[in-house]
């Protein structure tokens, strides 16, 4: 196809320009091979024909990518009202967030975490065979999970109907993100997971931008106490400790890289030495 864009992000530009520095870029680190560099959104969290539909050559190949642009539009303009809201509203202050506004906001983070090139990994190593899998056949795969309905609506279910509590960070550490930044973690707040993640109190951690947090807790019995707070600004100001606790969320999920307005990652880095161990970072986070 003519004019066919080929570069397909499987993390928004629109969210990671939201992690810019004031120059216009943002760093990145190589959590692999412990390396640094400033780019720009444009060339990272992506990969050529990443969401090709071989089956659909003749049709239209790009279908998946035009839908995920569809609701990253829609997704981008209203988080960017709660970007407004956030920083400015009071501590405890409800956030007039629609049903419909609700319900895209679900499918982009259910969509969000199945569509990164991490979750095209969990797939392939879950299915038979997988060792000897070609691309084509992993990126078949990836795309009919992305498809299958029930999947994708379990992911989208979990979010819409659980307990969203903002937090606003007032420290002098950002939150940073990631090529895989919806992060799930244990009720208990001691451990991030890939898998597994419907478990009993499971719960995500989605960074919106240095500045703001987004908790989406479920409405099980460990969290009962705080459903009055659904679609509220966190009553209590975060300690910078919880922000890098949060933090750590994002390196254990990214695939390769995280991201930050600043370059410093030291805290980072020491986390990443535990991953496997057992030790942990601070099991600070939340509402609770």
């Amino acid at each position: 196809m003519a004019g066919e864009a080929q570069l397909h992000h499987y993390v928004p530009q629109f969210y990671l320009r939201r992690f810019l520095d004031d120059s216009g870029r943002l760093w990145a680190w190589d959590r692999d091979n412990d390396r640094v560099f400033r780019t720009t959104p444009k060339s990272l969290a992506a990969e050529r024909s990443f969401y090709h539909l071989d089956l659909y050559a003749d049709e239209n190949p790009l279908e998946m990518e035009k839908q995920f642009s569809h609701i990253e539009q829609e997704v981008a303009q209203i988080t960017a009202q709660w970007l407004e809201w956030i920083p400015d509203g009071d501590l405890g202050m409800p956030l007039p967030i629609s049903s419909p506004n609700r319900e895209l906001v679900s499918q982009f983070i259910g969509l969000q975490f199945l569509r990164t090139a991490d979750a095209r990994e969990v797939i392939s190593l879950a299915s038979p065979g997988h060792d000897e899998m070609s691309e084509t056949e992993r990126r078949i795969l990836h795309t009919e999970a992305l498809w299958d309905n029930e999947l994708v609506g379990d992911f989208i279910a979990y979010i819409g109907s659980a307990i969203w509590i903002f937090g606003r960070n007032e420290t002098q550490v950002p939150y940073i993100t990631s090529d895989n930044p919806v992060a799930f973690r244990t009720p208990d707040h001691m451990m991030w997971l890939k898998v597994g993640i419907f478990g009993t109190g499971t719960y995500v951690v989605y960074p919106l931008s240095p500045q703001v947090v987004m908790y989406c807790y479920p409405r099980t019995s460990e969290f009962r106490g705080i459903e009055p707070l659904d679609t509220r600004i966190l009553p209590v100001e975060i300690p910078e400790e919880m922000v890098r606790s949060d933090n750590t969320g994002q390196v254990f999920m990214a695939s390769r890289f995280v991201f930050s307005r600043e370059n410093e990652f030291e805290h980072e880095r020491a986390f990443a030495r535990t991953i496997g161990t057992d030790k942990l970072a601070p099991p600070t986070s939340g509402a609770d």
